[in-house]
């Protein structure tokens, strides 16, 4: 068993360890005539990683009696055992009244239920606001209440076999991790939340799954250059930790290692980091700026999703993907700088980045996910690089290049009437979501497909006419289109998806009675009749 004190411990004929170090401990007073029933109860403490000093010399004397004081004084409270014996002992009722005199918590542990306690002992013990009753020592029920009451500092810092720690109890708020230590095992230090300062030392390269997860408390962190691996979750739910500053350039950050850092605003990465992975920095709601790595290429899955604060991202040269929904729920972020080797936006990248009212994309764009700027509200003009060989902007709308595909209208689309080119086949997902000021769209007889989501929330649409090319309607097409009233889908539909005119509560379908809209409608129970 390992300490964080250099201290030694000493071995009695208990055969447990005796603390004689500066970390907080426990004092226990005893009669020795109850060693064995004392000694299962310590037992039972130092399996949950308590320091406790107890002496078993039977030593006398003035020096001795000092050295009792001066333990009890320097000590977090005092483990006392209730029997005949100990009550009818002058060095337990002396440190009943040192305890006593210094303020300190007294937890006490009955070894028979019908102790006689003597006057001058009993009033103190009954006046004493920190005792209670624990029953019979013999019961592992009130042993394990004993435990769960005792104080958390009081506990041995670190369980560690080899180089790796395994454990640490929540008993300090400030930790040095001893030069041993090369690997911090998972959940390590999982839900310390007492712990404010942790000091990694020279020696550590690895940090395992949920390493830190949910240390409450901890304040700062700097990641040494020694430091080569982070793992999954290492850092979630530090919801006090303000900065972060990492030194080592090929140091791997695992997937969600600081999600849910709610204070998190001051980061500092390396310049010779190239990956930033999947929500590494989700959710962390305090992060208003950040400078990327400058030798960065990929920056991963929810990477910075839902850091409401991020007001402007400054995408790195090197940066060739810009993964899935790596900025959704950024809603201050107004200004995105994508420079020419970015060749991936992934689905919802930003969606819900509700302040951004402006973006262009890099000619060297080659693949764009469903929904990339879904729930941009403020969004009036998407613009493409004419060098671009995939993609095109026309009126601030995203074209593939031939204008076969509609893939998103700003939802700040400018005018109430808009014609969707000849060209266009499919209208993809979440193309016009929450355009609210669209109130007219004229869709020609070259779509097939209307996409998931095409008009999500476009709120002052009233009416619609589907052309007899279409086949196809997807998942909520048309929900929460609370204005619409008309909608005439010819008989060449014959695909519709879940929840199509949920939230449409107004609407009428025009459409044949022999028609697959009319069963669909049936089955809903909208309101439907012919042309």
């Amino acid at each position: 068993m390992n300490d964080t004190s250099t201290a030694e411990t000493k071995l009695s004929t208990m055969d447990l360890p005796s603390y004689d170090g500066t970390e907080p401990y426990l004092f226990v007073s005893y009669s020795h005539s109850d060693m064995a029933a004392v000694r299962s109860v310590l037992q039972a403490i130092d399996r949950e990683k308590f320091r406790f000093w107890y002496d078993d010399t039977m030593e006398i004397g003035e020096d001795f009696r000092e050295e009792l004081r001066t333990r009890i004084e320097k000590s977090s409270g005092i483990l006392l055992f209730i029997s005949d014996a100990s009550m009818a002992s002058k060095y337990c009722g002396m440190e009943i009244i040192i305890a006593y005199k210094n303020d300190k918590k007294i937890f006490p542990v009955y070894l028979r239920d019908d102790v006689e306690i003597p006057a001058p002992l009993k009033m103190i013990l009954e006046n004493l606001q920190h005792v209670t009753g624990f029953g019979s020592a013999n019961s592992d029920r009130y042993i394990a209440k004993l435990i769960s009451g005792l104080p958390t500092e009081t506990m041995r810092s670190f369980q560690i076999e080899g180089s790796t720690l395994l454990r640490c109890k929540d008993g300090s708020e400030s930790l040095s991790l001893p030069n041993e230590v090369i690997t911090v095992g998972a959940g390590a230090f999982k839900n310390c939340e007492r712990l404010r300062v942790l000091h990694l030392g020279p020696t550590v390269e690895v940090l395992e799954k949920e390493a830190l997860r949910g240390c409450k408390s901890l304040l700062s962190l700097t990641l040494p250059q020694n430091v080569r691996k982070v793992g999954e979750s290492a850092f979630r739910d530090c919801i006090s930790l303000t900065s972060l500053h990492v030194e080592n350039e090929e140091v791997e950050l695992g997937e969600r290692a600081f999600e849910n850092c709610a204070m998190l605003s001051q980061v500092s990465l390396p310049d010779g980091m190239t990956e930033i992975y999947g929500g590494v920095f989700n959710s962390c709601k305090s992060l208003a700026s950040i400078k990327l790595p400058a030798r960065l290429t990929v920056l991963g899955e929810s990477s910075f999703a839902d850091c409401v604060m991020l007001e402007e991202i400054d995408i790195p040269e090197h940066v060739t993907k810009v993964d899935d929904m790596a900025f959704s729920g950024c809603i201050e972020l107004k200004n995105v700088r994508m420079r020419n080797r970015v060749t991936k936006i992934g689905k919802n990248a930003f969606k819900d980045c509700k302040s951004l009212e402006s973006i262009r994309l890099p000619a060297s764009v080659s693949f764009i996910g469903t929904g990339p700027f879904r729930g941009c509200s403020a969004l009036r003009s998407i613009e493409v690089d004419p060098r671009n060989k995939h993609f095109k902007s026309v009126d601030s709308i995203l074209f593939n290049k031939n204008k076969s595909v509609l893939i998103s209208a700003p939802a700040r689309l400018a005018g109430e009437r808009y014609v969707v080119p000849d060209s266009v086949t499919v209208i993809s997902d979440w193309a016009f979501c929450e355009c609210t000021g669209l109130c007219e769209i004229e869709i020609p007889d070259s779509v097939y497909e209307i996409g998931e989501g095409a008009f999500h929330l476009c709120s002052s649409l009233t009416s619609i006419t589907l052309p007899d090319s279409v086949t196809r309607i997807d998942d909520i097409a048309f929900r929460g289109c609370t204005a619409l009233h008309t909608v005439t889908i010819p008989d060449s539909v014959k695909e519709f998806g879940w929840g199509v005119f949920n939230g449409c509560d107004n609407i009428t379908v025009i459409c044949n009675d022999s028609s697959v809209a009319a069963r669909y409608c049936d089955a809903k129970n909208i309101p439907h009749r012919k042309a």
